[in-house]
């Protein structure tokens, strides 16, 4: 029998974007928040928006994302210390919050790899678009967004 506080969600809609006030510069934390429309319970849905918005999954030179999307299928893991750790358990990904002994969501494998691949290019997007220019004390070029209905989109900046 599934333990009954293990909540499976089915992902709906992605979308991602920038969180602070632009052309401002945005900080080394959070500078961007992914948003997940999930069916599901909501303690569940609480639990892997936390972790797939903690701050380790906010640098793509950081090795978390790649990891990730490859997880042994029987009990591979990654642990983002404080912000939760994401088990593997055949074609389904255990999301434990913080540091407890019982997962708070399970959600499809496949569909938690759709987001990480999406925050992974959203985050190369950025780069281009918004660090790069900051880096040569040059205006801020535009701000990339995602969204499942639309795809990539870049608002141009005036």
């Amino acid at each position: 029998m599934t333990n009954p506080m293990i909540w499976r969600l089915s992902l709906d809609c992605i979308s991602i974007s920038e969180i602070r006030r632009w052309p401002e510069r945005s900080g080394p934390e959070y500078p961007h928040r992914v948003s997940l429309n999930t069916r599901g319970h909501a303690d569940a849905v609480h639990v892997l928006n936390e972790f797939v918005n903690g701050s380790w999954l906010q640098d793509a030179d950081l090795q978390f994302l790649p990891e990730l999307l490859n997880l042994a299928p029987d009990g591979g893991g990654v642990n983002l210390r404080e912000e939760g750790t994401a088990v593997r358990q055949g074609g389904r990904v255990h999301i434990y919050p913080s540091s407890t002994f019982t997962p708070g969501a399970n959600v499809s494998y496949a569909e938690f790899c759709e987001v990480v691949r999406l925050n992974l290019i959203y985050l190369e997007l950025r780069r281009f678009w918004i660090e790069r220019p900051q880096a040569k004390v040059l205006p801020v070029a535009g701000l990339p967004y995602y969204d499942t209905k639309r795809g990539f989109r870049v608002r141009q900046i005036k």
